[in-house]
């Protein structure tokens, strides 16, 4: 099969929501965004339409469908999803946690975005999955397994370095896998230094070191939260704050707008509803809309 045959391929493969490795995302309306933070190192496949960077102080970057983009845990990135001729763009998504990356060991780490013309060994590992996914009565159990073949092939084609970013032993990564675990409670200082067993002082003190606070560090992670669920399912402007920690949907939508640079509301009118996961787990409660 050719490469375009096969992206052409995937682009008309079922997604499921439940199928856990690949995260779809489209838009039927140019969509732009702006400080997307990444806690884990992403891989990005292009499909349908252009994703057009926009870094500070760098030349705007177009990448067309059949791109991949893999980017390093810790960025932040500013981009506008570009519809086709066809008003379609389509893009999956893998993130790639730190007990996958394991095999790695110590070495050189890199921050810089990497892009680069899709892999088919890396497309046929997804399309794989996609289609062996549904028939397995536990697929959590080859999840990681399959998660890791793709990082085997990051690390042949060159890109290990980016990879090592996942490992940072940094405190603000517990600090997020802490409070991650339900993002609607009303988190404290207190008591993520009691779960992580460290002093108040110290956690502010080694979070200053990494030019973080607590307060910004738990407001970027439900903002970024708030965004995937509006992209990735149908719940209400209302049900995606209340889920994301803030009681007020007008609040939700103002501290949204100030990070990414548009409102849930306007964001929502980019997206075919119809692509909308009719379904999604949410702080441990499953909820249907």
């Amino acid at each position: 099969m050719s490469l375009i045959a096969h992206l052409r391929s995937l682009s008309l493969q079922p997604v499921e929501s439940t199928n856990g490795l690949i995260l779809p995302f489209r838009t039927r309306l140019p969509q732009s965004l702006r400080r997307v933070p990444f806690t884990d190192p992403c891989l990005m496949l292009i499909l349908q339409g252009e994703k057009q960077l926009h870094p500070a102080a760098h030349p705007p970057q177009q990448l067309p469908a059949g791109r991949m983009l893999l980017i390093p845990a810790g960025c932040e990135l500013t981009f506008t999803n570009q519809p086709d001729e066809h008003c379609q763009y389509l893009a999956w998504v893998i993130s790639l946690p730190a007990d996958d990356l394991l095999p790695l060991g110590r070495g050189p780490v890199s921050r810089e975005l990497q892009n680069f013309h899709s892999d088919p060994l890396l497309l046929t590992l997804m399309q794989q999955w996609l289609q062996l996914q549904p028939q397995l009565s536990d697929p959590q159990q080859l999840l990681q397994a399959r998660r890791r073949e793709i990082t085997q092939r990051l690390i042949e084609l060159g890109y290990s370095a980016e990879l090592r970013s996942g490992l940072q032993q940094q405190l603000s990564r517990r600090v997020q896998t802490v409070v991650s675990e339900d993002l609607s409670h009303d988190w404290q200082i207190a008591e993520v230094c009691q779960r992580l067993a460290v002093s108040e002082s110290t956690l502010r003190r080694k979070l200053s070191d990494e030019q973080r606070s607590f307060r910004d560090l738990l407001s970027q992670l439900r903002l970024t939260q708030g965004l995937n669920l509006l992209q990735t399912t149908s719940l209400s402007v209302q049900q995606v704050a209340d889920a994301c920690g803030y009681r007020s949907a007008s609040r939700f939508s103002e501290r949204f707008r100030e990070r990414f640079g548009t409102s849930p509301g306007e964001l929502r009118q980019s997206q075919d509803p119809e692509t909308l996961i009719r379904q999604t787990t949410v702080s441990g409660l499953t909820l249907t809309v």
